[in-house]
């Protein structure tokens, strides 16, 4: 239904800037030995390109109020057995898999129609975030490398940091750990360094390398003593020298 009313929408939209592409294109056509000076075929042509940029800002205002909606199903709220009312103007949903699910559908869209504008690019992101909200991790894989495909903005490391995730959660560390040191070592990257060094911390730690493990905690917090992390990080630390230690005892 409403998916379907966005399409239709959408190609009325395409079929009439189409439409009006050609009859510009078509007067250029007839009128061209009248176009003799240099000052007219300017402005003809900025009337083209201009024309092409209304387009593409209108189509971009469309694509911003549907990726919105979709937000609000993603940020929507499940209700809670006690009856409680949410709050007005909340988005609400039986279960979470039923949120992520309705959300999916609304990103899925968005990408689809505007997949050459940065709204569609987004929305993509979004599908990777409701794929991993339904567990389907080979997917957002799939659409997480779609993400990254593009140049490096916020929502390409962003995508990193969630592709790194996922494929710790698929069973795939070495390629987990690759990504997070990737974006530890990049000068460039905006997200916060203390959390990527803690996550690359407890993802050696879980594969059982240690003292790895140990090294990036004191990394962590020599670098970035102020960090929230900074109570978590002290005390995985002291568990794994004491963890160390047990090893070295036991092996002398």
């Amino acid at each position: 239904g409403r998916c379907v009313k966005r399409a239709e929408r959408h190609h009325l939209k395409q079929d009439e800037f189409v439409h009006w592409l050609d009859h510009v294109l078509a007067w250029g056509m007839t009128h061209q030995k009248k176009l003799i000076n240099g000052a007219l075929v300017v402005v003809g042509a900025a009337l083209l390109l201009g024309g092409i940029g209304i387009h593409r800002s209108r189509q971009s205002a469309t694509a911003q109020v549907l990726l919105t909606e979709a937000l609000n199903e993603y940020h929507g709220v499940v209700r809670t057995s006690d009856g409680a009312l949410p709050s007005p103007n909340v988005v609400t949903f039986a279960t979470a898999e039923e949120k992520y699910r309705a959300a999916l559908g609304s990103f899925e869209a968005v990408a689809s129609e505007y997949g050459g504008y940065d709204e569609g690019r987004h929305a993509q992101y979004y599908v990777a975030l409701c794929q991993i909200g339904l567990s389907y991790l080979e997917a957002a894989d799939a659409s997480l490398e779609t993400v990254r495909s593009s140049h490096r903005d916020l929502i390409w490391y962003l995508a990193s940091r969630a592709l790194a995730l996922v494929r710790s959660e698929r069973g795939n560390p070495a390629a987990a750990g690759e990504l997070y040191r990737s974006l530890v070592e990049d000068a460039d990257n905006p997200l916060p360094k203390d959390e990527l060094l803690y996550a690359l911390a407890k993802l050696e730690e879980r594969s059982g390398n240690l003292e790895k493990a140990r090294q990036y905690y004191d990394r962590m917090l020599s670098e970035h003593p102020t960090s929230q992390l900074s109570t978590e990080a002290t005390n995985r630390r002291e568990i794994l020298l004491l963890s160390l230690e047990g090893d070295a005892d036991v092996s002398d």
